[in-house]
C-alpha cells in the first residue's frame, strides 16, 4: 500500500505540470478578452474559453458558453450563438441532462441549417447522436450520426469523419454488436493517428477501452485505458485523464484486484477534486464505496457513501442554481428579443405607414399635375373654341351676305330670264312664222306669177328676223356686262 501511495503523489505531481500547462493555454484565451477588437471576435474567444474548459471543468465550460449566447443575442451575432448552444448542448450532455442538452443542440442546428452551414450542422448531429445513444435510443442515433457522417464526407471533413466513425462504435456497442463496434472503434482511432490528433487518439482509445472492459477483455481494456491516461496527458484533457483512471479503478475492482483498485479511483478522487469535477468526484466515490464494501470495511464503505450523497446533492443543487441562473439570463435575452422584435415591428409598421402616405402624396401630386394640365388643355382649348366661333360668326354673317347678294343676282337674271323668254316668244316667233308660210307659198306651182312678190315679202321678213336676231345679241351682251 506504501508503494502505490508513493507512486500516488508521484503521479499527482505529474498531472499538477499537466494542468499548469492547460490552465496556461486557458489563461492565454482569458487575457485575449478584454483586448478583442469587436464584439464578434470577443464572442468568438468567449467560446474558445467554454470549449477549452470542457476539457477541466465543465461548469466553467456552461458558464463562458453562456455568456457567449448572451452576448452574441445582444450583437445578433447568429454564428456566435450557434456555436454557443451547441457548447452548452454538450456541457448538459457531460451533467447527465440529457433533455436539455438535446434542446439546445436542436437550436444550433436552427442556427446552422438557417445559415447553410454544413459544417456546424453535422458536429450537431453527432453531439445529438451521442445523446441519442446514451438514452437508449439507438434508431435515432444512428439515423444522427448516419446523417452528420454524410455532411462530413460532402464537405470533406477528415478529423469530423473520424468522430462520427467512433460514435457508431459507440452505437454498435449499444446493440451488443461487439465485433462491428471494435471494427468502427478501430477505425476511427487508424485515423486520428493519420491526422495526428492527439485528443481524438485519446478519445478513441477511452472508447475502445470501455468496449473490450463490456466484453470483460480486461488486459485488451486495461491496455487501451493506460493509452488513454498517456495520450489524454499530451492533449492535456484532464476529464479524459480523470475517466480512464476511474475506468481502471472500476476495471480492477471488478477484477477482485483491490489493492489496484483503490490506487486507480484514489488518483481519479485526487484529479477530480482537484479539477473541481464534481460529477466524477461523486461517481468515484460511489465505486470506493462498493471497494470497501467488497473487503469488509462498512465505516469507509457508508463514510465514502455519505460523501457521493452529498456531491450528489451538491451536484443537483449548483445544476439547478447554474441552471436557473442560465434559464434566468436566457429569459432576459429572450425578453429583450421580444422587445426589439416588438420595436422593430413598430417601426416596420411606421415605415410602411410612411411609405403608404408617401405613395399617396406623389399619386395626388401626380394627379393634381394631371388635372392642372388638363385645366391648361382645356382653357387653350375654350380659348381657341372661341376663336373659331368668332370665325365661324364671322363667316356666317359673309356668308349670309352672300348669299344675299347671290339670290339678288339670280333673281335678276331669273327676270332677265323671263323677259329673254317672253322676247324670244314673241318678237322671234312673229318673223319666223311668216317666213315659214312664204314658204310654203312658194311651193305651190299656182302661184309662179307672185313668186317675186313672195320673195319681197320673204326679203323683208328675213330682214326682219335679223333684226329681232340682232337685238338678242345685244341683249345677251348687255346681260354679260350686268354679269348675266
Amino acid at each position: 500500500m506504501e508503494r502505490f501511495s508513493l507512486l500516488f503523489w508521484l503521479v499527482a505531481l505529474f498531472f499538477n505540470g499537466i494542468t499548469a500547462h492547460a490552465k496556461h493555454e486557458l489563461d492565454s484565451l482569458l487575457n485575449a478578452l478584454p483586448h478583442a477588437e469587436n464584439d464578434k471576435k470577443r464572442i468568438d474567444l468567449l467560446n474558445n474559453v467554454a470549449l477549452a474548459y470542457t476539457r477541466i471543468s465543465i461548469d466553467d465550460a456552461e458558464k463562458f458558453a453562456t455568456e457567449a449566447i448572451g452576448q452574441s443575442r445582444e450583437t445578433n451575432y447568429q454564428a456566435g450563438l450557434a456555436e454557443g448552444y451547441k457548447i452548452l448542448g454538450a456541457t448538459y450532455y457531460v451533467k447527465g441532462e440529457h433533455d436539455k442538452a438535446i434542446e439546445y443542440s436542436y437550436e444550433a442546428l436552427k442556427l446552422y441549417e438557417a445559415n447553410d452551414n454544413k459544417a456546424g450542422q453535422s458536429d450537431v448531429f453527432n453531439n445529438m447522436a451521442i445523446v441519442f445513444n446514451a438514452r437508449e435510443d439507438i434508431e435515432k442515433a444512428y439515423e444522427l450520426s448516419t446523417r452528420s457522417l454524410g455532411l462530413k464526407r460532402e464537405i470533406g471533413d477528415s478529423l469530423g469523419i473520424a468522430k462520427v466513425i467512433l460514435t457508431l462504435g459507440e452505437i454498435y456497442m449499444k446493440q451488443k454488436l461487439f465485433d462491428r463496434g471494435l471494427a468502427f472503434g478501430k477505425e476511427a482511432l487508424k485515423r486520428y493517428r493519420v491526422l495526428n490528433d492527439i485528443r481524438g487518439i485519446s478519445r478513441a482509445m477511452l472508447q475502445l477501452g470501455k468496449m473490450y472492459h463490456q466484453i470483460k477483455n480486461w488486459p485488451y481494456a486495461s491496455g487501451y485505458y493506460y493509452e488513454t491516461i498517456r495520450t489524454a496527458a499530451k492533449a492535456n484533457d484532464q476529464i479524459q485523464i480523470i475517466e480512464a483512471n476511474k475506468q481502471l479503478g472500476k476495471l480492477y475492482l471488478e477484477a477482485n484486484r483491490y489493492d489496484s483498485a483503490y490506487h486507480y479511483l484514489k488518483r481519479a478522487l485526487m484529479l477530480a477534486r482537484h479539477e473541481n469535477n464534481k460529477s466524477n468526484e461523486m461517481e468515484t466515490n460511489q465505486h470506493l464505496a462498493s471497494y470497501f464494501s467488497d473487503i469488509d470495511n462498512p465505516d469507509s464503505s457508508l463514510f465514502y457513501t455519505k460523501k457521493a450523497g452529498e456531491l450528489e446533492r451538491e451536484i443537483f443543487d449548483s445544476q439547478k442554481s447554474q441552471q436557473i441562473k442560465t434559464m434566468h439570463m436566457l429569459y432576459e435575452f429572450e425578453k429583450k428579443e421580444q422587445m426589439l422584435a416588438f420595436k422593430e415591428a413598430q417601426i416596420q409598421r411606421q415605415y410602411l405607414a410612411i411609405i403608404g402616405v408617401t405613395i399617396i402624396l406623389v399619386l395626388v401630386t401626380l394627379f393634381g399635375y394631371k388635372l392642372y394640365g388638363l385645366n391648361e388643355n382645356n382653357k387653350t382649348a375654350r380659348q381657341a373654341l372661341q376663336a373659331l366661333n368668332v370665325e365661324i360668326n364671322k363667316l356666317n354673317e359673309s356668308l349670309e351676305e352672300k348669299v344675299q347678294q347671290r339670290t339678288e343676282e339670280i333673281q335678276m337674271q331669273n327676270q332677265k330670264l323671263v323677259e329673254y323668254a317672253f322676247f324670244t316668244a314673241h318678237e322671234v316667233r312673229g318673223p319666223l312664222a311668216r317666213i315659214l308660210g312664204l314658204v310654203e307659198l312658194v311651193k305651190v306651182k299656182q302661184l309662179k306669177h307672185e313668186r317675186d312678190e313672195i320673195i319681197s315679202r320673204l326679203r323683208v321678213s328675213a330682214n326682219e328676223l335679223d333684226e329681232v336676231l340682232r337685238q338678242v345679241n345685244r341683249k345677251l351682251e348687255s346681260k354679260r356686262g350686268s354679269k348675266f
